[in-house]
Formats: C-alpha cells, sequence, structure tokens
C-alpha cells in the first residue's frame, strides 16, 4: 500500500470528504496496523482492529482542526481499541496484559511507542520511493528478515543480483534519510527480539 508522499497535500481536517478520507487512509493505515500490532502481538488482529476503527471514522464523517489533532486521535483511538480487544480476548495472557498496561497506559510509555512508530512510518515511505526491485529486496531483508538467498530464490534472482539491488537500495535510502532515521532502518530487524526479551 502505498503511502501519500511528503509534500503532497490532502485535506485530512475534514474527512467527510471521500478522497481526503482515502489519502488519510493510505498515510496511516499501515503505521497503524504497526502501532496495533506492537500491542496485540497478532497482524491479522492488529489489522481488524484498524479497520473498525477507520469504518467508525468515516460513519462519523469527523472533522479535525489540523493534521496533528488527526493523527492524535488515530493513535489514541487506536490505543484504546487495542486495550479494549486485549480485555475481551481469552486469549490475551496475564503478562502480556500487565506489559501492555505498563507501557501504553502511561503518558509516556506511549508517546514513545507513537514516536516509534512515526519513525518506521517514514522509512516505509522511503523505501516505497525505490525502484521496484530495490523496494521488494530492501523490504524482504530488513522488514521481513529474510536471507539473501532467501529473497534470490523467493524472486528467482541470483545472489550476486540480490546483493546489487541491497546495495543500492540502501545507497539511495542513506543519501534521502537522515543519519538517525537510516541507523533505525538498519535496526528493524532486530527490534522485535528487543521487544520479546523486554517482555521476560
Amino acid at each position: 500500500m502505498k503511502s501519500q508522499r511528503p509534500g503532497v497535500q490532502y485535506n485530512a481536517p475534514n474527512l467527510d470528504d471521500p478522497n481526503a478520507f482515502s489519502a488519510c487512509f493510505r498515510e496511516y493505515y499501515a503505521a497503524l496496523c504497526y502501532f496495533a500490532q506492537r500491542m496485540l502481538g497478532d497482524a491479522s488482529d492488529a489489522e481488524d482492529v484498524v479497520e473498525e476503527l477507520f469504518v467508525r471514522l468515516w460513519s462519523r464523517q469527523q472533522t479535525f482542526a489540523d493534521e496533528g489533532h488527526l493523527k492524535a486521535f488515530l493513535y489514541r483511538s487506536t490505543k484504546n481499541a487495542c486495550l479494549d480487544f486485549i480485555k475481551k480476548s481469552e486469549r490475551s495472557g496475564e503478562r502480556n496484559t500487565f506489559y501492555v498496561s505498563e507501557v501504553y497506559e502511561n503518558d509516556e510509555g506511549y508517546l514513545n511507542e507513537i514516536i516509534r512508530t512515526e519513525v518506521i512510518r517514514e522509512l516505509y515511505q522511503a523505501i516505497d520511493d525505490l525502484p521496484t526491485q530495490c523496494n521488494k529486496v530492501i523490504k524482504m531483508s530488513y522488514v521481513e528478515g529474510k536471507t539473501n538467498q532467501e529473497i534470490a530464490d523467493e524472486l528467482s534472482l541470483s545472489l550476486q543480483t540480490v546483493k546489487n539491488h541491497k546495495a543500492r537500495g540502501l545507497a539511495m535510502l542513506k543519501n534521502s534519510l537522515p543519519a538517525d532515521k537510516y541507523q533505525m532502518l538498519l535496526l528493524i530487524p532486530y527490534l522485535e527480539l528487543f521487544d520479546l526479551l523486554s517482555r521476560h
């Protein structure tokens, strides 16, 4: 799903307009799913929660003071929907519920998660701007955590071609991203491991 490019304006405060609503969905859907998945631990549940949120948002046809107001509403609503889902879910264990409550029900933890998600959203936008094959290779390597050989097998490419696409993609991202965000990209494969360790 392509995100709205930086510098392309959409009428975020007036989501009763179908075009503005569609642009908002493209801009924030993937990021909110990532945010929700970190709370719920399940991609399918996260997508369900976020899709339901957008259905409610469309039915209400709300307007917002500015994009900052919209963004705050989306993250707060997603957090609350996830907390409700966890409380109602029979699959939620006490440890996971405790962890989520500790992290998301205090302002500092909640804001840290928003900052992290926004950084990831910017990274994904930059990756989406890469040439098609570079885009695929970078996503498979740094987002899905696949090895060069696995990527080569899946895309029917030579190992050297995969390495070339990766090197080209990383060079383009290094030139287009601030240094701190580029470093964050390189850490993406390790973030899930860090999260798992922090919960035990």
